[in-house]
């Protein structure tokens, strides 16, 4: 497993490590988005937790969108897209994004350690 971060995740550039080593993740799973993104097409399953903007694919396919051009985390190339949220609205941009519905993305719905916590479990019991 490893956790593929975007520079501007969180509420600061950083804040995403900080987090996930509170979480006692690992460093060794911490990978930044180049990293990661030539990995999505051999990527069976994403999770996306609370993302928008920095997976909004508009950023690479809409040439009149305010986000076009930023760099994203490639989370639409993955054979199938897990996107946990605790709602529909659109992120900091302000933005609708597709990727909520393309036909491989499954939306889960919740406050994400709650919800985290309870797909683990639900893995493990499998």
């Amino acid at each position: 497993m490893v956790y593929g971060i975007h520079p501007v995740a969180g509420r600061m550039p950083g804040h995403m490590n900080v987090l996930l080593a509170e979480a006692n993740v690992p460093y060794e799973q911490l990978k930044e988005m180049d990293d990661v993104n030539g990995q999505m097409p051999l990527t069976d399953v994403v999770l996306v937790v609370g993302a928008n903007d920095v997976v909004n694919p508009a950023a690479r396919n809409s040439p009149g969108s305010p986000i076009y051009g930023m760099p994203i985390i490639d989370a639409d190339h993955a054979r199938g897209i897990v996107f946990l949220k605790r709602s529909m609205p659109p992120g900091f941009a302000g933005l609708d994004n597709a990727l909520l519905y393309d036909p491989k993305t499954t939306m889960l719905f919740g406050d994400a350690k709650a919800t985290l916590s309870a797909l683990v479990t639900a893995v493990k019991t499998a």
